[in-house]
């Protein structure tokens, strides 16, 4: 294996402790991250950068993918991991059960309850992140947006939920939100896959 590897200008060894590639200056950066930066720009708050083909080696930015933190993390959680975790839970549960019988326990219930209300809020006034319209809400979860629709326009507009993507004609690698259906990086790519010939009068749609 490489003692090094150079990407953008800046140069990283490998910490063998976790298997990622480290620069060797500062502010001190992991390669893969480094790699999509450089393409794509700042990664999202809540962001991970995954190794496709889990090789922590392979930095090419076709190998990396924009994933949501938790979804990254869920990818890597192998059943021997998850077997360890239940145990853990199960020999922990008799000591919680415990607990919240105690008149600690208790006495913390009742003191959480009141503070918080069981979700029965005043009004409050807040301003919506997308729109700037101002609205009512009783929930302090709540104070961002002022609907759904807002919310999802914002994560949109934020890139929160964009993913490299291949190109089905050039293979070229580019920025798509993940729910959409987008195959090609570009119209010109999309009619060229979807070229309208005629033949004996009717119009056949072949796709390359």
């Amino acid at each position: 294996m490489a003692e090094h590897q150079i990407h953008f200008g800046r140069k990283f060894y490998l910490d063998k402790d976790f298997g990622y590639w480290i620069s060797t200056d500062y502010p001190r950066i992991r390669a893969h991250r480094w790699v999509w930066m450089n393409h794509y720009g700042e990664i999202p708050e809540g962001h991970h950068i995954h190794h496709i083909d889990e090789n922590k080696s392979n930095n090419e930015i076709s190998n990396l993918q924009l994933l949501l933190g938790s979804e990254h993390l869920s990818l890597h959680i192998t059943e021997e991991k998850k077997e360890k975790l239940r145990v853990w839970a199960d020999s922990i549960r008799p000591m919680t059960k415990e607990w919240h019988a105690s008149k600690e326990g208790r006495e913390w219930h009742k003191i959480h309850a009141k503070n918080h209300s069981f979700g029965k809020w005043d009004l409050s006034k807040y301003t919506c992140k997308h729109c700037n319209s101002e609205y009512e809400s009783r929930k302090k979860s709540r104070t961002s947006f002022c609907s759904n629709s807002c919310k999802s326009a914002w994560r949109r507009n934020q890139g929160f939920d964009d993913e490299g993507r291949r190109c089905e004609r050039c293979d070229k690698i580019f920025l798509v939100n993940r729910y959409a259906k987008t195959r090609f990086c570009s119209k010109y790519c999309s009619g060229k896959c979807l070229k309208p010939r005629k033949l004996k009068g009717t119009q056949l749609f072949l796709t390359l």
